[in-house]
């Protein structure tokens, strides 16, 4: 039988656990060995009951542009970079996708809290590390709706 990543072989309990999450919900249950005899077909059971849950459940939440807690900016992508150099610390905003882990930073002293959180935020909106176009995107919206429901999310304000 194919392993699931959705069952675990509780070895401690004798059951097989299947789970899945949905909507920050767990949804799980045990098929003890006492019941089912064999590991193989407490497998199949908790095959046979994901089968009969999942199509109830919501789809799942991408990965991609998903909050956690462990977002501080109040912007997915977006975070308050933080360096010391030569004794002076330095603040800027940075955006990071997958495509550019390292990102694209914009310096509070250079360009003001407010200018390069915005500019932080296209950035991550866009997947663009490109300079020139960002600008454009933000002398576009500046004084909108749309800029003041950026600064809105900004979580963060530094020292």
């Amino acid at each position: 039988m194919r392993r699931n990543v959705n069952f675990t072989r509780n070895t401690s309990s004798k059951c097989v656990t299947a789970r899945i999450r949905r909507g920050n919900e767990l949804h799980a249950q045990n098929f003890s060995l006492v019941e089912y005899k064999t590991w193989a077909a407490a497998e199949k059971a908790a095959h046979e009951w994901l089968k009969t849950v999942r199509p109830d459940l919501p789809p799942p939440i991408p990965v991609k542009n998903r909050m956690t807690k462990r977002n501080s900016s109040g912007i997915v992508g977006v975070q308050l970079k933080h360096s010391i150099r030569q004794g002076w610390h330095h603040y800027a905003w940075q955006a990071f996708w997958p495509q550019k882990p390292g990102g694209i930073c914009w310096g509070v002293i250079k360009y003001g809290d407010d200018r390069a959180f915005v500019c932080a935020a296209i950035a991550r909106r866009l997947e663009s590390a490109d300079r020139n176009i960002i600008e454009q995107e933000y002398h576009r919206i500046k004084g909108t709706a749309e800029y003041r429901a950026i600064l809105k999310c900004k979580a963060l304000v530094p020292p």
